[in-house]
């Protein structure tokens, strides 16, 4: 057991993992009833992926600026700034909906500015750990980190479905903006070595060469790139299926907000082993495998669910996927953090950033649209298929070139 929380002896991951738990919990239950609102708002999947595209589309505009900030100012306070944008935007929506005022054009323009403070968040996020634990305990941390951000997926879709029977989403969107006071809180007290908060201070004269210099040194890393393009990949269409839930809820379970909650809350149960199975490894030999592998059983598990109609199997499938695509990627995010050069690391990790946020919109916008017109589980089942396509590919090319 040490062995896995090896990195919570440094106290300023642990305050940060603290205040990371109660932000992630907050913005996943709000996360639920904003989809279970547009659902009901609309009875449309394509809107479902209109509203997670709006959501997450500036990562893509966005992140390879945000990485060229992550390495030349304070990532601590950069973090803070975004906290806050992201906090007044949680009770502004709030606000909206409490008061019976929220329309439709609303979701969509505080979702563009939501997405907006996650692109600078993200990088810094994954660059910030960074600063907390010294390098031969970064895979330690991520795998901890997103241990955090998956027990949050599957504690707080379950409290949303329970909430949303009770109360309105106003109430919600409300919880969420509360939860990020203990973060932000812990962030202003926290005290960390000027040198590690400022990344590289020549990055900030010109900030076209750092960018295009990003791009450069992933493109000539082999490993790198090929890792980028599988977890986009995965990213883009294994992970379609948490925006058509409310739709499978609907239409296949003919079930209300709890049975979202459950459903959701099992493919979290599952990231969450997903992650403390990744916290336990200590090389990059015992990561690389793991990448295509659970790539490939990951969307075998969606393939499944696509042609299952009952509930108590849903929950057990998705719970494997959960489990599977959370390994992708945390694999691929600590597998990179050891690859990786310090100098440049802000770069290369909002790259990771936009491959795997910023292609899941993409991804979210096909699936609603092909839902839409030829059905949730056709929908579901051309990605997964599609999905598995590439882990094989991955597979493959990775074995030629050796892990």
């Amino acid at each position: 057991m040490s062995n896995i929380v090896r990195s919570l002896h440094y106290r300023n991951y642990r305050n940060y993992l603290v205040g990371q738990f109660f932000s992630l919990n907050g913005t996943q239950i709000a996360t639920v009833a904003q989809a279970w609102l547009v659902y009901n708002m609309t009875h449309s999947s394509l809107m479902l992926g209109l509203v997670n595209f709006t959501m997450l589309f500036p990562i893509l505009l966005f992140g390879l600026f945000s990485g060229v900030l992550a390495d030349s100012f304070s990532r601590k306070k950069l973090l803070f700034i975004s906290q806050m944008g992201a906090m007044l935007l949680s009770f502004l929506l709030a606000g909206l909906a409490l008061s019976d005022q929220l329309a439709l054009w609303h979701i969509f323009i505080i979702s563009f500015l939501i997405g907006t403070t996650q692109a600078i968040d993200m990088p810094v996020r994954q660059t910030f750990l960074a600063d907390l634990v010294p390098k031969k305990m970064l895979t330690n941390a991520v795998g901890l980190n997103s241990t955090i951000f998956n027990t949050a997926r599957f504690i707080g879709p379950a409290i949303a479905g329970v909430l949303l029977l009770q109360w309105q989403a106003g109430v919600l969107f409300a919880i969420n903006g509360f939860s990020y006071l203990i973060l932000l809180s812990i962030l202003w007290k926290m005290k960390i070595t000027p040198a590690l908060q400022v990344g590289d201070p020549s990055a900030r004269k010109k900030l076209i060469n750092p960018l295009t210099s990003g791009l450069k040194y992933v493109v000539n890393h082999l490993k790198i790139r090929l890792l980028l393009l599988h977890v986009g990949a995965v990213s883009m269409m294994g992970t379609s299926f948490v925006v058509l839930m409310p739709v499978f809820v609907d239409q296949q379970y003919s079930g209300g907000s709890d049975t979202l909650g459950m459903l959701l809350s099992a493919g979290g149960a599952g990231s969450l082993l997903g992650a403390l199975n990744l916290a336990r490894k200590k090389s990059s030999a015992e990561l690389a495998p793991l990448v295509g592998l659970t790539g490939l059983v990951g969307a075998a598990a969606l393939i499944l669910f696509s042609r299952n109609d009952s509930i108590f199997i849903s929950l057990l499938i998705l719970s494997v996927a959960g489990f599977s695509i959370t390994t992708v990627i945390a694999s691929t995010n600590a597998y990179i953090q050891q690859l990786v050069e310090d100098k440049m690391r802000g770069r290369v990790m909002s790259l990771f950033s936009m491959v795997f946020v910023g292609m899941a919109p993409i991804g979210s916008l096909g699936a609603g649209a092909i839902a839409e017109f030829w059905g949730v589980e056709n929908a579901l089942l051309v990605f997964a298929v599609l999905s598995g396509m590439i882990s094989i590919f991955f597979i493959n090319r990775v074995k030629s070139i050796g892990y």
